[in-house]
C-alpha cells in the first residue's frame, strides 16, 4: 500500500522490472479508495480530488466512475478537464456515457469531443441521442462537424466507421522534408503517427513512407527514392471482421482506408482493431449461448428475458421432441431398464462432440483460415477425428457395460449407439455452421440450443433403434 494525499492506494506487482527507480504499477479501486474518494466528494474537497486525479491514469479513473453512483460519478467527472475528460470518456462503461449523455450540456460534451480522434469522436457521437448529437455538432467548429457528420453516414461496423481521418500526406514529387513537415502537421490533431502516405498528382495512393525511413535519409532525400509501392488497404465499406484479419493477416500497426478511386480517405489503427476484436468475441460468446440481443451488465430484467427467452424456447421445443423420441419406444425401455441408465452419458457425448465441432468451424469462418472451397477437407478431417474420438470412448464403454451387466450383445448395442452418435453430432456440428455461412447468415448461430438439441434428439434416436434392431 502507498499514500498519497491523505489517500492508501494499493499497487499491483510492476509489469517491468525497476529500471532507474522508475516501475510500473496499476491502481486498483478498491472499497477502501472509493470510501475515501466518496469522502472526499460529499465534502466539495475539489482541490483535493483534482490533486489525487492528476496523479492517476484515464484508464484507473474510468475505473473508479464506473463503480460510484451516478451523481457522484457526475461530480468526479465535471472536475476534469476537457483534455482529460475525453480520455477518461472512451473507458467509461456504456451505460454511465449514456447518463453523461443525458446530463452534461452540449457545451460540455462539444469541448470533451473537440479533443478526441476522429475515429473515436464519431463513436462518442453516434452513441448520444439524435437530437444531443445534433446539438454537439452544431457547436463544433464547421470543419470538424462536418468531417464528422461525413464519417457518421459509414455503417459503425465497416471500416468506413472505424477510420479516423487524421493521417500525413507527402506527393510522390516530394521531398523527405516535405514528409516530415506533414508528420508535423498532423501531430497536432492526433496522437499517434506511424508512417506517410505518399500520393500522386491526382491524389491517388503509390506507396507509403515509414517513420523509420524518415530518420534514416537525409531531408533533400526524394520521396521516390524510398516509398513503399506494395500497398495493403481496404475500401470504407469492408466488414469490421475483415478489417481485422487483414491487419492480423500482415501483421500491421496501421491499415490505409481508401475509396474506389484509391484516394486515401482514412487510417485504422491497431487500438482501434483491439477494440473489434473484444466486441467480436463478446458477441460470438453470446450468440454461442443463444443470446442474440446486445445484453450487458447494466440491461433491465425485462431486456434479458426478451434476449434469451426465444433461444429457450428452441430448446424446450428441442428438447420435447427429444421426449416425444423416448414415448416411441416406451416398450423396449420397459424391457431393458438398464438402457434408461446410459441415455445420459450418450447425449452427453453427443452433445459435447458436436459443440467442440461447431466452434473449431465457427472460429475458422470468423477468422477466415476456413474457407469456403475447403469445406470437403473440413468435414473429412472432423469425420475421421470423431472416428477416433467415438472408437476410443466406445471400447471403454464396452467394457464397462460388459463386467457390469454380463451381457455381450448389450454392450455391443451401447458402445455402437455411442460412436455412431459421435459421428453425427461431430458431422451436424461441422456442417451446419458451414450451411449457414452459404447462406449468408451469422454461423455463430449455429451453435448452442440449436446444435444440442438437434443432437439430443438425433442421439436418442439413434440409441432406440439400435437397441431395438440390434439387442432386441
Amino acid at each position: 500500500m502507498t499514500e498519497r494525499n491523505g489517500i492508501q492506494y494499493e499497487e499491483e506487482e510492476p509489469f517491468f522490472d525497476s529500471v532507474d527507480g522508475v516501475q510500473s504499477t496499476t491502481v486498483i479501486a478498491d472499497a477502501e479508495l472509493l470510501a475515501d474518494i466518496q469522502e472526499l466528494i460529499y465534502t466539495d474537497s475539489h482541490a483535493a480530488l483534482l490533486n489525487i486525479l492528476t496523479d492517476l491514469h484515464s484508464a484507473d479513473i474510468a475505473s473508479i466512475i464506473n463503480e460510484l453512483p451516478h451523481s457522484e460519478a457526475r461530480f468526479l467527472f465535471e472536475l476534469l478537464p476537457p483534455d482529460h475528460a475525453s480520455e477518461v470518456l472512451l473507458d467509461l462503461h456504456e451505460n454511465v456515457r449514456e447518463d453523461l449523455f443525458e446530463e452534461l450540456t452540449a457545451q460540455r460534451l462539444s469541448e470533451i469531443v473537440d479533443e478526441l480522434d476522429s475515429d473515436d469522436a464519431v463513436d462518442i457521437v453516434a452513441e448520444m441521442d439524435d437530437a444531443v448529437a445534433e446539438q454537439v455538432l452544431g457547436k463544433l467548429e464547421p470543419e470538424d462537424s462536418a468531417e464528422l457528420r461525413e464519417l457518421l453516414a459509414f455503417d459503425e461496423e465497416t471500416a468506413g466507421g472505424l477510420m479516423g481521418t487524421e493521417f500525413p500526406v507527402v506527393q510522390l514529387s516530394g521531398t523527405v522534408a516535405d514528409a516530415i513537415n506533414a508528420v508535423r502537421q498532423t501531430a497536432e490533431d492526433t496522437h499517434d503517427i506511424y508512417e506517410v502516405y505518399v500520393v500522386d498528382e491526382d491524389g491517388v495512393m503509390r506507396g507509403i513512407v515509414d517513420l523509420k525511413s524518415l530518420l534514416l535519409v537525409k531531408p533533400e532525400t526524394p520521396v521516390a527514392d524510398i516509398h513503399d509501392t506494395e500497398i495493403i488497404s481496404v475500401q470504407t465499406d469492408v466488414d469490421q471482421e475483415d478489417v481485422a484479419n487483414v491487419m492480423r493477416k500482415y501483421d500491421l500497426l496501421t491499415l490505409p482506408v481508401v475509396d474506389r478511386e484509391h484516394h486515401p480517405v482514412g487510417i485504422i489503427t491497431f487500438d482501434d482493431i483491439a477494440d473489434v476484436i473484444h466486441e467480436e468475441a463478446q458477441e460470438d460468446i453470446q450468440r454461442m449461448s443463444g443470446i442474440v440481443e446486445d445484453i450487458d451488465t447494466s440491461s433491465s430484467v425485462f431486456d434479458i428475458f426478451r434476449g434469451r427467452l426465444p433461444w429457450l424456447v428452441v430448446g424446450f421445443a428441442g428438447e420435447l421432441l427429444a421426449a416425444l423420441v423416448l414415448s416411441h419406444f416406451e416398450w423396449q425401455l420397459s424391457i431393458v431398464i438398464a438402457a434408461a441408465f446410459f441415455i445420459p452419458i450418450i447425449m452427453a457425448m453427443g452433445g459435447n462432440a458436436g459443440i467442440q465441432a461447431s466452434s473449431i468451424v465457427v472460429r475458422g469462418l470468423a477468422t477466415g483460415e476456413l474457407a469456403l472451397s475447403s469445406t470437403g477437407r473440413r468435414l473429412l478431417r472432423e469425420f475421421l477425428a470423431s472416428m477416433l474420438n467415438g472408437g476410443i470412448l466406445s471400447i471403454v464403454l464396452f467394457v464397462i457395460v460388459y463386467f457390469w451387466m454380463g451381457d455381450l450383445y448389450f454392450g455391443i448395442t451401447v458402445s455402437l449407439s455411442l460412436l455412431v452418435v459421435m459421428i453425427n453430432a461431430t458431422l451436424v456440428g461441422a456442417t451446419v455452421p458451414l450451411m449457414l455461412d452459404r447462406m449468408n447468415v451469422d454461423p455463430a448461430l449455429a451453435t448452442g440450443p440449436f446444435i444440442t438439441t438437434s443432437n439430443d434428439a438425433l442421439g436418442l434416436l439413434i440409441y432406440l433403434l439400435f437397441l431395438t434392431f440390434i439387442y432386441l
